[in-house]
């Protein structure tokens, strides 16, 4: 086979191989294997893929374990062996599990919010609520009748 038509794309063999972009890198990592380079684009050659296609990735239970104290425990890898991606994608998922936890009392409070009605608040919030309503709904007849008298006033002083 020539070289030409031995070009597979990085894409093609996620596809193939059923991994992602992190597995991929992960695996060529591990393997050692180096792409080919054709005019600023990577390749892998079908003897790279069947490398790939017969790396046996360790099993969960080997790679990560929980200890009785709940402490992640990485298998034989420690984190100077894993790869920047690898160790990025843990410390992504991590933060996204707590910024999770972190909103989680907050969501639960604006769905409690959502559904509560005026008769669900406490009488002190309820009067709150009151102040608030009469100070932006001024009874008007009383606005009214106070604008009147005054013009009336001012009227009769002239």
């Amino acid at each position: 086979m020539d070289e030409e038509n031995d070009r597979i794309s990085p894409e093609t063999v996620m596809e193939t191989l059923g991994i992602k972009k992190t597995q991929y890198y992960a695996r060529l990592n591990k393997l050692g294997i180096k792409p080919i380079r054709k005019n600023g684009k990577a390749y892998l050659t079908s003897d790279q893929l069947e490398q790939l296609r017969d790396y046996k990735e360790p099993s969960q239970n080997a790679l990560a374990t929980v200890d009785t104290d709940s402490e992640l425990i990485i298998g034989s890898q420690d984190a100077e062996q894993m790869t920047d991606n690898e160790q990025d994608d843990i410390w992504r998922s991590a933060a996204e599990l707590k910024a999770q936890q972190m909103s989680l009392g907050d969501l639960v409070k604006i769905h409690l919010a959502a559904g509560m009605k005026f008769e669900d608040l406490p009488e002190d919030l309820k009067e709150q609520v009151r102040s608030v309503n009469r100070a932006a709904n001024p009874d008007i007849k009383k606005s009214a009748a106070s604008i009147a008298s005054q013009m009336l006033d001012r009227y009769r002083q002239k």
